[in-house]
């Protein structure tokens, strides 16, 4: 079993919506237990899992405060792989708890939605406009 996309998404997105603000202090504690509850109190890698984070937020706090929030959606993949390190395949339940307390504490937290159409057949072309469409089957 793999962590859900659809969590490491919103998680990611959440935790790069709190980096320039008075929030991350928080959101950077709550990533530290989540490296030890998955890794384990004093595994390896948590200074570097760190930095690269702490890295991140200083350029998008480096960024004027209207420039900020393009920064933080530039920087959510390298987040969403920072988040992968810190927990287990079996806890996606952690990163739930995570976005759960940063709503909490008033960060935004982005919206995944998906669009799924069953059930049509098509006897000629379909011309489809929008972004991320995923087509598997016989039409």
């Amino acid at each position: 079993m793999s962590t859900p996309v659809e969590l490491l998404a919103v998680a990611s997105g959440a935790v790069a919506g709190t980096m320039g603000t008075d929030l991350y202090g928080y959101t950077r504690q709550r990533i530290v237990g989540l490296w030890r509850r998955g890794q384990g109190e004093g595994a390896e890698g948590e200074a570097e899992v760190l930095t690269r984070l702490d890295t991140l937020e200083q350029a998008v706090a480096a960024l004027e405060p209207e420039q900020r929030a393009a920064m933080a959606t530039g920087v959510q993949v390298p987040v969403r792989e920072i988040l992968v390190t810190c927990v287990s395949d079996d806890q996606p339940e952690a990163l739930q708890e995570l976005i759960d307390a940063l709503k909490a504490r008033g960060a935004e937290v982005p919206v995944v939605a998906h669009q799924t159409v069953t059930g049509n057949f098509a006897l000629g072309n379909i011309n489809t406009a929008g972004r991320d469409n995923n087509f598997g089957g016989t039409r």
